[in-house]
Formats: structure tokens, C-alpha cells, sequence
């Protein structure tokens, strides 16, 4: 999908219902950046993209990943080994990239290929202010929006005012996946105070025009909010703070979310309960 001639969006699947997808996002010039890659295997369907526009994989230059995570970043193994691009992520999240968990090399079930590709040298190690020239009058800035992991990062490509949250921005129409509600909040709030976003562009959400980009953040902040509402309800019945597994079930059914989630929502749930200040931090404007 074309945002502008510069930027494309492109869908990738990662199960077998429509709901579940991420965008990774191509920026064009005389070289392409490509900003994350979907699981191991979606490759291909980047390249057919690339092709369908009249360009070439090999002109990948440069693969931007906003975080750990392996739906962002598994197959940046094969397209470095394909394009020997340059590969680009936050310091903070380097070693978890680097250091693949065994677990996301292995196949979930028989048939079916592992998350993550591989580990991939991270050539470029990026902090909060870096500026990337993509040499085509295209200047990234890089934003450090911690939370969902230690080392996310959001983008700001300013000459077309396009904002790129990763996932930064909890959808929640999806399962609030994060590691420090504290920060997170404060990145949410950080985005929020950018003025004249002309798109705004999410990993877990469609893209759109800038005009949604605040009530997607203040949405957000507001999912926070009921997040640790449910998690504070669910902890009342005890008189101890007890194990987030215990408190997963009733955070779900709170939050209608079916218990599938369960892995994912006990982290949440942990963060949550052992975070410092969130009920202040939460309050203020």
C-alpha cells in the first residue's frame, strides 16, 4: 500500500485470523529503508512487494528494527543475508537480537517454521536524538519510547511529518503487551506533545492520516488505565500480592480478552503490580 511515494505500507500476517498481522514499512529514495520484518519467512512476500512496485530487494540499504520482538524482527536474518543491508536498533534491545532466545528457533509445532530466522549483527546502534540521513533529502529522527520493551524506539521521518510507533501504541482492540508501564506512559505522552503529524503509522493498527494520531495515543493511555484498574480489582481479593498467573483469568475477563492471551498478559500483569508510582504517573497531564 502506498502512504506516499516515499513511504509503503505492507501487511504481513501472523496467524491464521485477519486480526493478527504487522505492518512493516518501506521508505523509498535512491536506496529503500526497510523498518521491520514480521516472523521468520515474510521476507518473501516484502520482496514481491518491492518487485510490484518496480524495485529491487538488493536495494534494501538499510533495515531499521524498533524493537526485540520476533514478529519484528524474524526475518531480518535472511534479508540482511540476501541484500547485506546495514542493520539499525536501539541499543537497549541489541543484546536480545544479537543473543536469539533458543525457544524462537525452534518450530511451534510440526509443519510450521520458527518465529526468528536467526541472530543478526546489529551494525548501527541507535539512541534517543540519533539522526538518520537516508541520502535522498530524508532525515529519520530517532524518538527512544521505552515500555513495551527497554529499547523501543518510534520514528519521525520530518520532512513528511510521518510518525512510525512501532508498538509503542497499545491497540485495544489487542493484548497490552509491556515490560514498564511507567515509561510507556511517559513515551505516550512524549509522542503525544509532537505537533503537525501528517501520518501516523503503527505496527499492530492501520495506517493513517495524522489526524488520528492523538486520539490513538490518548486511547492508548486510557487502555493503561483500565489495564491497572482490572489488575487492582483482581489483586483486592488477596490479602498478599500473589503470583500474576494467578490474577491472568480474572485480568482477561475483565478486559475481554479471550484467555489465549494468558502467556502474554502475565508480564503485563507483573509490570503492573511491581511498578513504581503508575497510579501518579497515570494521573498526570
Amino acid at each position: 500500500m502506498e502512504i506516499t511515494p516515499h513511504i509503503h505500507a505492507v501487511m504481513v500476517p501472523l496467524g491464521p485470523t485477519p486480526d493478527h498481522f504487522v505492518y512493516v514499512y518501506l521508505v523509498y529514495g535512491e536506496h529503500i529503508t526497510l523498518i521491520d520484518t514480521g516472523f521468520n519467512g515474510s521476507e518473501n512476500l516484502i520482496y514481491d512487494y518491492i518487485r510490484s512496485t518496480d524495485r529491487n530487494p538488493a536495494d534494501i540499504e538499510l533495515l531499521i528494527l524498533t524493537h526485540s520482538h520476533p514478529d519484528h524482527i524474524g526475518a531480518a536474518q535472511a534479508i540482511r543475508d540476501l541484500t547485506g543491508c546495514e542493520v539499525a536498533a536501539h541499543f537497549l534491545d541489541v543484546p536480545a537480537i544479537e543473543h536469539i532466545d533458543p525457544m524462537l528457533q525452534k518450530s511451534p509445532a510440526p509443519g510450521v517454521p520458527p518465529m526468528v530466522g536467526g541472530p543478526v549483527p546489529i551494525g548501527r546502534h541507535l539512541q534517543d536524538g540519533n539522526t538518520i540521513i537516508l541520502g535522498t533529502g530524508l532525515t529519520f529522527e530517532v524518538i527512544h519510547t521505552p515500555g513495551h520493551t527497554p529499547g523501543s524506539i518510534s520514528l519521525l521521518l520530518r520532512e513528511e511529518m510521518a510518525l512510525f510507533t512501532g508498538d509503542t501504541v497499545q491497540s485495544p482492540k489487542r493484548v497490552p503487551i509491556y515490560t514498564d508501564p511507567v515509561a510507556l506512559v511517559r513515551s505516550l505522552r512524549r509522542l503525544d506533545a509532537i505537533q503537525g503529524v501528517t501520518y501516523y503509522l503503527p505496527s499492530h493498527d492501520i495506517p493513517s492520516s495524522g489526524d488520528l494520531t492523538h486520539f490513538c495515543l490518548a486511547d492508548s493511555l486510557n487502555y493503561i488505565r483500565r489495564v491497572h484498574a482490572a489488575v487492582e480489582k483482581a489483586a483486592s481479593a488477596y490479602p498478599v500480592s500473589p503470583d500474576p498467573k494467578v490474577l491472568a483469568g480474572q485480568v482477561l475477563a475483565e478486559l475481554g480478552i479471550p484467555t489465549t492471551a494468558l502467556p502474554f498478559i502475565t508480564r503485563t500483569i507483573h509490570a503492573d503490580i511491581t511498578a513504581d508510582r503508575l497510579d501518579e504517573v497515570l494521573d498526570e497531564e
